[in-house]
């Protein structure tokens, strides 16, 4: 008889990032990365390389970050050109990643890049180039496609004043630095994109690649979760009247939770987000919790959260809110 799967239990971000710890091997990253994204590419095309605003805040956080967003953006870029060829032209890739209206100008020693990403809203001005994966795309398919190293740089973007964003790609001479825009404007920006509520849930190929990607390394995770409380908390802030149900709809229809419920018992408010078992990964699902602990601590209440493993091995979360005494 199968024995069943532990219940782990974590009480606000630090308890949550703990348990996490035990599903990764931390400081090291998954060797099957590249496996992983080139079987997408073959079953679902480019589709499984079109990021979000969301991820490029993340990974534009700390040089940490924007290391890892813009490798794992090299990996699309390379699986792409590997299993799906050039027959699509170098536009079609970028419209993929969401740099649409693109025009690029190549020459013997460099690529010039302009394009206008679409947006459902209007972004705030954060005075950092947050491209860091789109990047990533673009060098990784150039270089694979020319055999030659290419390094690729947003020069100017939507998030730092500019009407358009600019990249320009060039054979990599000396090792690439990374620089982060900050933890707190990331998750001012995050909080801002979930208020104006424009995510549509992605598809299933979207939430594997999100869900693997804090696997990496125990350190980045909790970096990650981290971001995710202060956008919590900054989403409270600029939004002191919004209704718990909408916020927990923002966010459950963004993260892909199968089904999302907010139940009143006595004096706590229990919200349960259940997911597929594609996306049930504890890495993933303790993302959306972090921002909906963050969103309560911003109205000065307290929060438990567990993560509880169904039947069908999908996770659910359930995040206990209630207000703190004095």
């Amino acid at each position: 008889m199968q024995k069943k799967k532990p219940r782990i239990k974590a009480k606000g971000y630090r308890a949550a990032v703990k348990g996490r710890a035990k599903t990764a091997k931390p400081g090291a990253s998954n060797p099957d990365i590249e496996d992983l994204l080139i079987d997408m590419v073959i079953r679902q095309g480019a589709k499984a390389s079109n990021g979000t605003d969301i991820e490029n805040l993340i990974y534009s956080m700390t040089p940490s970050m924007s290391e890892l967003g813009y490798g794992f953006g090299f990996s699309v870029g390379r699986a792409m050109t590997l299993k799906t060829g050039t027959e699509k032209g170098f536009t079609s890739v970028l419209d993929n990643i969401g740099l649409h209206d693109s025009l690029y100008y190549p020459s013997e020693k460099k690529v010039i890049i302009t394009s206008k990403p679409h947006q459902e809203y209007r972004p705030p001005q954060i005075h950092h180039n947050i491209h860091i994966y789109e990047s990533g795309v673009i060098s990784g398919y150039l270089s694979t496609y020319t055999g030659t190293k290419i390094c690729t740089e947003e020069k100017r973007c939507i998030y730092n004043g500019s009407s358009e964003c600019q990249f320009i790609s060039e054979p990599l001479s000396s090792k690439q630095t990374f620089r982060g825009c900050g933890i707190d404007d990331a998750a001012y920006s995050i909080a801002y994109a979930l208020k104006e509520g424009c995510y549509k849930k992605q598809s299933e190929e979207y939430y594997r690649i999100l869900a693997y990607l804090p696997l990496t390394d125990s350190a980045i995770s909790e970096q990650i979760l981290k971001v995710m409380v202060m956008a919590g908390e900054k989403l409270g802030s600029i939004s002191p009247n919004a209704h718990i149900s909408s916020v927990v709809s923002n966010i459950a229809n963004y993260f892909g939770a199968k089904d999302a419920k907010v139940e009143r018992r006595g004096i706590k408010s229990i919200i349960k987000l259940r997911y597929e078992s594609y996306n049930s990964m504890q890495a993933f699902v303790a993302v959306p919790a972090a921002l909906l602990s963050g969103f309560a601590l911003s109205a000065g209440m307290k929060t438990h959260i567990d993560f509880i493993t169904n039947k069908d091995k999908s996770y659910t979360s359930v995040i206990g809110i209630w207000r703190k005494r004095d």
